[in-house]
């Protein structure tokens, strides 16, 4: 009798839990797409304007892509160039040697001079390898940012669905923590305020190692070099 009491006792705590467990299950903390087939179109205004932000932030992260790959292709070319002008300045060093054997001062002078345009131009091609890497980092940077801006437009989304099913008078949202919803959108814009300070002052980098490589462009002009091929 006791091995049997203490059997139907296990049945009940194993009941219990299950009841348990099942009222856990059914209890959710985001609205289901379902539920807003319920809600009149004249209801949902906010709740479009949300989805249609979130849109447009994945948007600016596929545009990030295309930037990124642009800008790596650009890079590429630039280590290119700089293996270019590695040979040209090494071809214009040998010639200058050979110069040198044969003694003539207008033979020379002449290495010399073709020798410094091409130093010049590699230094110029390093520049662009500089500003180029930066750019690359800049777009990732902003893409990182797109990320977090989007998922700040995911958090309001879900936040627009609620308000439109609270306000429609689904019993359903009770379930819902408005409280979790408004950390969940206060969180993703701190993440994503810190990615845009990140992305801004990469881009800022990228802008100087610019300047920095059209004036050099600009010297090596002024002195007769090669800087208008790169």
């Amino acid at each position: 009798m006791a091995h049997v009491r203490g059997r139907h006792a296990l049945v009940a705590v194993l009941g219990t839990s299950l009841m348990i467990l099942g009222g856990c299950a059914s209890h959710t903390t985001e609205v289901q797409d379902s539920w807003m087939a319920r809600v009149p179109e004249s209801e949902l205004g906010s709740v479009r304007q949300a989805e249609a932000a979130r849109r447009q932030a994945l948007d600016e992260i596929a545009r990030a892509d295309v930037a990124i790959g642009d800008a790596e292709r650009a890079l590429d070319i630039s280590h290119r160039n700089v293996e270019a002008a590695k040979n040209r300045r090494d071809a214009e060093a040998a010639t200058l040697k050979a110069a040198e054997l044969t003694g003539q001062r207008a033979s020379i002078n002449q290495a010399q001079a073709q020798l410094r345009n091409a130093e010049a131009g590699l230094q110029l091609a390093q520049a662009q390898v500089g500003w180029r890497g930066q750019n690359v980092d800049a777009w990732k940077a902003q893409k990182k940012f797109r990320e977090r801006d989007a998922t700040v437009a995911e958090a309001e989304l879900s936040y627009a669905r609620y308000l439109a099913l609270k306000q429609h008078g689904d019993v359903r949202a009770d379930d819902i923590s408005e409280k979790n919803l408004r950390s969940k959108i206060a969180d993703a814009r701190n993440d994503a305020l810190e990615a845009r300070r990140e992305a801004d002052a990469k881009i800022q980098q990228a802008q100087q190692a610019r300047v920095a490589w059209e004036q050099l462009r600009s010297q090596s002009r002024g002195y007769g070099g090669s800087g208008s091929k790169w």
